[in-house]
């Protein structure tokens, strides 16, 4: 009996989502009107193409679709057809506010196959380009947020910041966004001479003026607590139930971060906190974020203390044959855990490669908190989300 119940439920909203293809206008149980509103493919304030089906009830939004799949790549098929080395420079066309994460993630999952020895200066110089990435994409994502709600001012400071981010990154790899820098047992090349006092003085500069230029600007700002406390809020039930991880885990109280609860590469040698938040709101998210900021300059000051020398590439052939088995890495990126898995057959390419990228995985948190909100704040909780379409897009 309970089958053939549940058979006729998914018959009649079959039927309601056909006869929606042909009559946006359809009235609910109530005899209310309600009306199918496409959001993108290609949208103003869409960092990336997606599409957003949303049913509303006037301003109300009643149910959210995501349509992805507009970026979509083929990278895990791709992967299967190049040498392992070879991979890495789709890495970088990922998330692509976090491409040292992105190659630092298959690198590691390559080395668990190799089981290999990584020299402890390559393993630190990972953490500080990472760290850096990290402060390149959570500034901007700041910036995004209150671009959205209506504020231009912070968005050009979190760009100037991010400019000179990206001038350390190319003084350093050669690219100002796909690397190609970190490889499979080390990184590409040691820091230049003068890169450490560079650093050293950007992040100083970013120190002092934080407070100035992001916190004093926007918290408090009658207009941003109207627009973020309350909206998009989620328990961390329906946020562990659904696998979300990063800022977007951590602002609904859940203490977890892969740097401190799977440690790897060289974060065992750095102290830092996990920030939290119990709000679990698009504010609340973006408290979170300015406390990761502040946690990411404590790490890259101490990894420029204690930075260690020797080699920056440990004892890897130049044609990679992995033993026939499985590896694994996992880093925590500025939207949450990126994971990769490597299957090898023994061959000089990769028989498997998946990635799992937290956009993807955080996206499915829109169908579950829009309903409820107006339709302008559908903008605000991406921001909280924070996802990139390189991501969700593989």
């Amino acid at each position: 009996m309970l089958e053939q119940e549940r058979v006729a439920e998914s018959a009649a909203l079959s039927g309601r989502a056909t006869e929606r293809l042909t009559n946006p206008y359809l009235r609910d149980e109530f005899g209310l009107e309600t009306i199918d509103l496409n959001v993108g493919p290609q949208h103003p304030a869409m960092h990336g193409l997606l599409r957003l089906i949303l049913e509303l009830d006037g301003e109300t939004v009643v149910r959210c679709d995501t349509v992805m799949g507009y970026l979509h790549r083929c990278q895990e098929k791709i992967a299967e057809n190049r040498m392992y080395p070879a991979v890495i420079p789709l890495t970088d066309r990922l998330d692509y506010f976090a491409n040292m994460h992105m190659e630092h993630g298959y690198c590691l999952a390559v080395e668990d196959l190799l089981d290999i020895e990584i020299p402890p200066r390559a393993d630190a110089i990972r953490v500080l380009m990472c760290e850096l990435m990290r402060l390149a994409s959570h500034l901007p994502s700041t910036g995004f947020l209150m671009l959205e709600l209506g504020a231009f001012t912070p968005i050009l400071y979190a760009f100037r910041e991010r400019e000179r981010i990206q001038n350390i990154f190319e003084a350093v790899t050669g690219a100002r966004m796909m690397f190609h820098y970190l490889r499979i047992g080390g990184v590409k090349a040691d820091l230049p001479a003068d890169i450490p006092e560079r650093i050293w003085e950007y992040v100083e500069s970013l120190e002092a003026n934080l407070q100035r230029d992001f916190v004093d600007l926007i918290e408090g700002n009658e207009i941003f607590v109207a627009r973020t406390r309350g909206v998009g809020r989620m328990s961390q039930e329906k946020a562990v139930e659904i696998g979300v991880t990063g800022p977007a885990l951590r602002c609904t109280g859940v203490d977890f971060d892969i740097r401190r609860d799977y440690p790897y590469s060289w974060y065992p040698n750095v102290e830092f906190d996990v920030i939290t938040d119990t709000g679990g709101d698009v504010e609340a998210g973006y408290r979170v974020r300015i406390g990761e900021i502040k946690q990411s300059i404590r790490i890259v000051k101490q990894v420029l203390e204690k930075l260690p020398e020797g080699e920056v590439m440990g004892d890897v052939s130049r044609r990679i044959r992995p033993p026939e088995g499985e590896g694994f890495g996992r880093v925590e990126s500025p939207r949450g855990e990126f994971a990769v898995h490597v299957v090898s057959d023994g061959s000089d390419v990769p028989y498997r490669v998946h990635y799992r990228d937290p956009s993807f995985v955080n996206m499915q948190l829109l169908q579950e908190i829009l309903p409820g909100h107006y339709l302008p704040d559908v903008i605000a909780i991406m921001g909280l989300i924070d996802p990139v379409s390189g991501g969700w897009d593989k």
